[in-house]
Order: C-alpha cells, then sequence, then structure tokens
C-alpha cells in the first residue's frame, strides 16, 4: 500500500496520521530481522491483524558485509520484498538502519578503527542502505571508544556529519525522502535535558547546512529498559522524552523493549516507536529447542541420524563469544546457573543462525520432522509471530493499516 504523502517520508505520514489527524495513538513495533523465521513471523502477525511493521537492522545483522545474518541491505529489502509478494502482504512494511554509528558495529571495535576510519565505514553502509530502499536511518554517535560520556557537542557534530552525509547521497540518487533517528539509549549520559540540549543543536547545525526540510522523525533516549527477562519501561521519564520529542516535533522511540511488562503504556504516553530484537531469537531458539526433542526421540525409536542442532547451535554460540555480554563472570556457558544459560544461549542465538553447519543442522532437523508430519519452519514462524502478536496488540496497531486506506480513502475510520 503506496502510503507517501507528497514529500512526507511513509514513518512521518504513519505517525503524523494517527497522532494528529485520528488522535489514537500507535506505537511502532522495530523487529530485529534475525533470521527468516522471525522476519516471516512478524509480517505473519502483521497482516493477521491488519498492521503496518518496522524492520530495524543493525550493521552487526545487516551490511555490506553480510553481518551475522549473510544480508546485504540490498539482498534484505528484495528478500522482504519477495515475501511481501509471497504472502500477499498489503501493509506497510518500513525498512530501517538500527545504531548506525561508529563503534556500534563489533568489527570496529575488533579492529581497533579510528574515528576517521569508523565513521568512513559508517557511510558505507548509510550508502548501502540508502540505494537498497531503506526508510529510515538511525544515525547514533554516541558512543565512542575513548569516552564513554561523549559531551553533547560532539554527539551532534558527529550525527550532522552523517546526516549531511546521508541527504547529499539521497539527493544525488533522486530518491524519495527518508526519516532519521538521532540519539541513542547507549550513550553514557542519561539525563532526558541533554536529549534537548541535543536536538536545539542539531536544529541549528541542519539550518546552517541547508537542511531546514529535515529533521528527525525519531529520538532516542533512556526510558529505563534494559534486555532483561524483568524489562520495565520507566514511564515517568517516558513521559518526559515524550514532552522533549513533542517540543521539537519528534516522536520518541524506545530500544531495549525486549520482555517489557507494560507494552500497553507505550502508546499511552504517547511513544512513537519501539524495537524488539533479542526476545524473538529467544522464542525462535526455544521453539527449535522443542522440536529438536521430539525428533531427538523419533530418531531413537527408528533408529535415524539425528540432526544435533541443539548441540551444534550452543557450540558456535561458545565460539562466537558474544553471549559473554550477557554472563560477563563465566568463562564458558557451563558455567552460568542453568536457570540462567537458556535464556543467554536462546539470546545469543542469533549470532549463529546463518553458520553453515547450523543451516544444515536445521535443515536436516526439518527433514526428520516431515517424516513425523510437522512442519518444523511454519511452526516456528508461528510461534514468532505469537510472540510479535503481543505487541501489535499492545501498540494499537491492530487494524491500523485499515484505518489508513480509510483516512487516504476520505471515508470514516470508525
Amino acid at each position: 500500500m503506496a502510503l507517501r504523502e507528497k514529500e512526507a517520508s511513509i514513518v512521518d505520514f504513519i505517525l503524523n496520521s494517527f497522532y494528529r489527524r485520528l488522535k489514537t495513538p500507535i506505537t511502532l513495533l522495530g523487529v530485529s530481522p534475525i533470521s527468516i523465521h522471525i522476519v516471516k513471523g512478524a509480517l505473519l502477525s502483521a497482516k493477521k491483524h491488519n498492521a503496518p511493521i518496522m524492520f530495524i537492522a543493525s550493521l552487526n545483522q545487516v551490511d555490506v558485509d553480510g553481518g551475522y545474518t549473510g544480508w546485504t541491505p540490498y539482498k534484505f529489502v528484495r528478500l522482504v520484498k519477495e515475501l511481501v509478494s509471497e504472502m500477499n502482504f498489503e501493509n506497510p512494511v518500513i525498512i530501517a538502519s538500527d545504531h548506525c554509528g561508529p563503534w556500534l558495529k563489533d568489527k570496529h571495535l575488533v579492529e581497533g578503527l579510528s574515528l576517521e576510519e569508523a565513521m568512513e565505514d559508517v557511510k558505507a553502509s548509510i550508502e548501502a542502505a540508502i540505494k537498497a530502499g531503506y526508510d529510515i536511518l538511525h544515525i547514533d554517535t554516541t558512543v565512542d571508544m575513548n569516552d564513554p560520556k561523549l559531551d553533547v557537542e560532539i554527539v551532534a557534530e558527529r550525527t550532522l556529519e552523517l546526516i549531511d552525509y546521508a541527504e547529499n547521497l539521497r539527493r544525488e540518487e533522486g530518491l524519495p525522502k527518508i526519516s532519521y533517528e538521532v540519539g541513542s539509549d547507549r550513550w553514557g549520559i542519561k539525563d532526558p535535558s541533554k536529549v534537548r540540549e541535543l536536538l536545539v543543536l542539531l536544529k541549528r547545525g541542519l539550518r546552517d547546512k541547508g537542511l531546514d526540510d529535515i529533521w528527525p522523525s525519531f529520538i532516542v533516549g533512556d526510558l529505563g529498559t534494559a534486555l532483561l527477562p524483568r524489562n520495565q519501561m520507566n514511564l515517568s521519564r517516558g513521559i518526559e522524552l515524550v514532552k522533549i520529542a513533542s517540543e521539537f516535533n519528534s516522536y520518541v522511540k524506545g530500544h531495549s523493549t525486549d520482555y517489557v511488562k507494560n507494552p500497553e503504556d507505550y502508546p499511552k504516553i504517547g511513544i512513537g516507536g519501539a524495537n524488539v530484537g533479542p526476545e524473538f531469537a529467544d522464542v525462535e531458539y526455544r521453539a527449535l529447542r522443542r522440536l529438536s526433542k521430539l525428533e531427538e526421540e523419533y530418531s531413537k525409536k527408528y533408529g535415524i541420524r539425528s540432526s544435533n542442532l541443539i548441540n551444534a547451535l550452543t557450540r558456535y554460540i561458545e565460539r562466537d563469544g558474544r553471549w559473554r555480554k550477557y554472563a560477563k563472570s563465566a568463562t564458558n556457558l557451563n558455567e552460568i546457573p542453568e536457570e540462567h544459560r537458556e535464556w543467554v544461549i536462546g539470546i545469543s542465538s542469533r549470532y549463529v543462525y546463518a553458520e553453515r553447519e547450523v543451516i544444515q543442522a536445521m535443515e536436516k532437523l526439518c527433514e526428520n520432522l516431515k517424516e513425523m508430519g510437522i512442519n518444523g519452519k511454519e511452526y516456528v514462524v508461528r510461534e514468532v509471530a505469537k510472540a510479535v502478536e503481543r505487541y501489535i496488540l499492545a501498540f494499537n496497531l491492530s487494524d491500523s493499516a485499515l484505518k489508513l486506506k480509510k483516512l487516504l480513502e476520505g471515508t470514516s475510520c470508525t
């Protein structure tokens, strides 16, 4: 469904339609495209509920080098278009970057890139995203290898440099207007007043660069959320950030929304968007683990070769090492207490789903399950879809695509 209205980006059009014209607050759901199952599950749930869906691809996930999914921006956009066509999906689909900035890609840190090198690498990523057809870029310059509490002036300066680069490229290519997202929950400075200061500096800087018509759709700040099973958004902090954003005609985007206990509060206080990622990787892993147990019993009974998928996943997760971010005191997975270990493995599984041996094990699992009369891939997609559904309903997104269609047609949305 084409939703661009004159020069408005798709994100601005959707949010302004609900907040300013329909007076019905929604929160756009951003899903990390961690695997093909998660992309399909998100589309399936959004189709069921007549909702838009947004995919938020970090530089670690999708980039010019393929990221840990194996997808470049071009390949990812093409994949989504193919799935949209196959599924007869007619609702808005938004493609976004996530945390696009220096040292926010693991490779930048591993290779010890300088600021200049990291910024040039990010610009290459921005170019690929724009040419692939992304709708929104999250420009995040709040992280510095050498300064955990980077001054707001430096954050603004680097943000302006990347937005200026992106806009010059977009205009040279003659591409439609895109949206921008700025700020981060990863900034060492958590004070909401610094978000206001950043926006003031960006407003002045964009004007000085002749980009008066460019303004971020989303701002990101610290909502008190964190990647934890007992996650919860801090209401007072959210309300304060929404007030600041509204003063500048922007919307707040919540990050680290995974497992959040109060998702219904997001649209209630006017948060325009929220990202969820690792939680869906965990859902996928637990679905695969259940299927693997069934397959293992079947394999023993009939003497056929098991896929050993969970062993392959665990081995590659251990080798990858990024699981240590969630269990810093452990030197190996077995040192993590059992009740916490499965969660760490679940959210870390996203890093290795594209490994060849894991893919082969997944195919063997599905082959064995087929003999049992079980469609393994469909089962995993449905489990993801159920997890996505929780957010679609809480974020007031059910039938929102239908309301937009009626708005465009000039008919009643009641």
